[in-house]
Protein backbone atom coordinates (compact mmCIF):
# COMPACT_ATOMS: atom_id res chain seq x y z
CA UNK A 1 0.00 0.00 0.00
CA UNK A 2 2.85 2.39 0.81
CA UNK A 3 4.26 1.99 -2.70
CA UNK A 4 1.05 3.38 -4.18
CA UNK A 5 1.00 6.62 -2.19
CA UNK A 6 3.51 8.56 -4.30
CA UNK A 7 2.24 7.46 -7.73
CA UNK A 8 -1.33 8.26 -6.66
CA UNK A 9 -0.20 11.64 -5.35
CA UNK A 10 1.53 12.47 -8.64
CA UNK A 11 -1.42 11.26 -10.72
CA UNK A 12 -3.75 13.28 -8.51
CA UNK A 13 -1.67 16.42 -9.06
CA UNK A 14 -1.56 15.79 -12.81
CA UNK A 15 -5.33 15.41 -12.97
CA UNK A 16 -5.83 18.25 -10.48
CA UNK A 17 -4.11 20.68 -12.83
CA UNK A 18 -6.61 19.84 -15.57
CA UNK A 19 -9.53 20.20 -13.19
CA UNK A 20 -8.22 23.52 -11.91
CA UNK A 21 -7.82 24.90 -15.43
CA UNK A 22 -11.25 23.62 -16.42
CA UNK A 23 -13.15 25.15 -13.52
CA UNK A 24 -11.16 28.07 -12.15
CA UNK A 25 -8.69 29.60 -14.59
CA UNK A 26 -11.07 30.68 -17.32
CA UNK A 27 -12.94 33.16 -15.13
CA UNK A 28 -10.03 34.29 -12.96
CA UNK A 29 -9.38 38.03 -13.05
CA UNK A 30 -12.23 38.54 -15.55
CA UNK A 31 -10.35 36.54 -18.19
CA UNK A 32 -7.45 39.03 -18.43
CA UNK A 33 -4.80 36.83 -16.82
CA UNK A 34 -3.40 33.41 -17.67
CA UNK A 35 -2.95 31.23 -14.60
CA UNK A 36 -0.99 28.02 -15.11
CA UNK A 37 -1.07 25.51 -12.26
CA UNK A 38 2.16 23.57 -11.77
CA UNK A 39 0.95 21.38 -8.92
CA UNK A 40 2.82 18.36 -10.26
CA UNK A 41 6.09 20.29 -10.42
CA UNK A 42 5.61 21.54 -6.86
CA UNK A 43 5.19 17.98 -5.60
CA UNK A 44 8.15 16.75 -7.68
CA UNK A 45 10.34 19.47 -6.17
CA UNK A 46 9.18 18.54 -2.67
CA UNK A 47 10.04 14.93 -3.51
CA UNK A 48 13.48 16.08 -4.63
CA UNK A 49 14.21 17.57 -1.24
CA UNK A 50 12.49 15.09 1.08
CA UNK A 51 12.55 11.79 -0.82
CA UNK A 52 14.94 9.80 -3.02
CA UNK A 53 16.44 11.89 -5.82
CA UNK A 54 16.82 9.16 -8.45
CA UNK A 55 13.21 8.00 -8.08
CA UNK A 56 12.10 11.60 -8.35
CA UNK A 57 14.08 12.13 -11.55
CA UNK A 58 12.52 8.98 -13.04
CA UNK A 59 9.06 10.23 -12.07
CA UNK A 60 9.89 13.65 -13.57
CA UNK A 61 10.80 12.00 -16.89
CA UNK A 62 7.63 9.93 -16.92
CA UNK A 63 5.28 12.74 -15.96
CA UNK A 64 7.14 15.16 -18.25
CA UNK A 65 6.29 12.82 -21.11
CA UNK A 66 2.66 12.63 -19.94
CA UNK A 67 2.60 16.42 -19.68
CA UNK A 68 3.90 16.81 -23.23
CA UNK A 69 1.45 14.29 -24.66
CA UNK A 70 -1.55 15.74 -22.84
CA UNK A 71 -0.90 19.50 -22.80
CA UNK A 72 1.54 20.45 -25.54
CA UNK A 73 1.92 19.74 -29.21
CA UNK A 74 5.67 19.27 -28.97
CA UNK A 75 7.17 16.20 -27.34
CA UNK A 76 10.22 16.88 -25.26
CA UNK A 77 9.59 20.28 -23.70
CA UNK A 78 8.46 19.14 -20.26
CA UNK A 79 10.20 15.78 -20.74
CA UNK A 80 13.48 17.71 -20.51
CA UNK A 81 12.46 20.60 -18.25
CA UNK A 82 10.96 18.60 -15.36
CA UNK A 83 14.00 16.33 -14.82
CA UNK A 84 16.36 19.27 -15.33
CA UNK A 85 14.49 21.24 -12.70
CA UNK A 86 14.54 18.28 -10.30
CA UNK A 87 18.25 17.70 -10.86
CA UNK A 88 19.19 21.37 -10.41
CA UNK A 89 17.07 21.56 -7.27
CA UNK A 90 18.78 18.49 -5.81
CA UNK A 91 22.20 20.03 -6.42
CA UNK A 92 21.12 23.42 -5.07
CA UNK A 93 19.58 21.96 -1.92
CA UNK A 94 22.89 20.30 -1.03
CA UNK A 95 24.23 23.82 -0.47
CA UNK A 96 21.12 25.25 1.21
CA UNK A 97 19.07 24.35 4.24
CA UNK A 98 16.03 22.23 3.54
CA UNK A 99 13.51 24.15 5.60
CA UNK A 100 10.17 24.99 4.00
CA UNK A 101 10.96 28.68 3.48
CA UNK A 102 14.07 27.94 1.42
CA UNK A 103 12.27 25.14 -0.42
CA UNK A 104 9.41 27.51 -1.27
CA UNK A 105 11.82 30.07 -2.72
CA UNK A 106 13.61 27.41 -4.75
CA UNK A 107 10.25 26.06 -5.95
CA UNK A 108 9.07 29.48 -7.11
CA UNK A 109 12.38 30.06 -8.90
CA UNK A 110 11.98 26.69 -10.64
CA UNK A 111 8.44 27.47 -11.71
CA UNK A 112 9.60 30.83 -13.07
CA UNK A 113 12.44 29.06 -14.90
CA UNK A 114 10.02 26.56 -16.47
CA UNK A 115 7.58 29.30 -17.47
CA UNK A 116 10.31 31.45 -19.06
CA UNK A 117 11.73 28.47 -20.94
CA UNK A 118 8.29 27.49 -22.27
CA UNK A 119 7.67 31.13 -23.25
CA UNK A 120 11.03 31.26 -25.07
CA UNK A 121 10.32 28.00 -26.90
CA UNK A 122 6.88 29.25 -27.92
CA UNK A 123 8.47 32.48 -29.17
CA UNK A 124 11.05 30.52 -31.13
CA UNK A 125 8.79 27.86 -32.64
CA UNK A 126 5.34 29.44 -32.89
CA UNK A 127 6.31 33.13 -33.01
CA UNK A 128 3.87 34.06 -30.24
CA UNK A 129 3.13 37.82 -30.35
CA UNK A 130 3.31 38.29 -26.54
CA UNK A 131 6.05 40.68 -25.37
CA UNK A 132 8.14 40.19 -22.21
CA UNK A 133 6.20 42.77 -20.22
CA UNK A 134 2.89 41.21 -21.23
CA UNK A 135 4.19 37.76 -20.38
CA UNK A 136 5.29 38.89 -16.93
CA UNK A 137 2.11 40.76 -16.18
CA UNK A 138 -0.45 38.44 -17.73
CA UNK A 139 1.06 35.00 -17.13
CA UNK A 140 4.19 34.84 -14.96
CA UNK A 141 3.09 36.70 -11.81
CA UNK A 142 -0.39 35.13 -11.57
CA UNK A 143 1.14 31.69 -12.13
CA UNK A 144 3.76 32.22 -9.42
CA UNK A 145 1.17 33.48 -6.94
CA UNK A 146 -1.16 30.52 -7.56
CA UNK A 147 1.62 27.98 -7.19
CA UNK A 148 2.97 29.67 -4.06
CA UNK A 149 -0.50 29.44 -2.49
CA UNK A 150 -0.65 25.77 -3.48
CA UNK A 151 2.81 25.23 -1.98
CA UNK A 152 1.79 26.88 1.28
CA UNK A 153 -1.28 24.63 1.53
CA UNK A 154 0.34 21.27 0.70
CA UNK A 155 4.01 21.58 1.63
CA UNK A 156 3.90 20.60 5.28
CA UNK A 157 1.63 17.53 4.94
CA UNK A 158 3.50 16.28 1.88
CA UNK A 159 6.85 16.85 3.58
CA UNK A 160 5.74 14.79 6.58
CA UNK A 161 4.41 12.01 4.35
CA UNK A 162 7.56 11.89 2.20
CA UNK A 163 9.86 11.78 5.21
CA UNK A 164 7.73 9.01 6.74
CA UNK A 165 7.84 6.97 3.52
CA UNK A 166 11.57 7.52 3.12
CA UNK A 167 12.21 6.38 6.69
CA UNK A 168 10.05 3.28 6.21
CA UNK A 169 11.82 2.35 2.98
CA UNK A 170 15.26 2.88 4.47
CA UNK A 171 14.49 0.59 7.39
CA UNK A 172 12.96 -2.16 5.21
Amino acid sequence: MRRLIIPLLLIGCFIGESIFVEYFSLDAFSGHRIIVPHFLLVVLLLMTVYYFRNRTIAAAFLFGLFYDVYYTGILGVYLCLFPLSVYLTSKLMKMLQSNLLIVSIVTIINIAFIEVMVYQLNQLIFNVPMQWTEFGDLRLWPTLILNLVFFIIVAYPIKKQLLFLKKKEETS
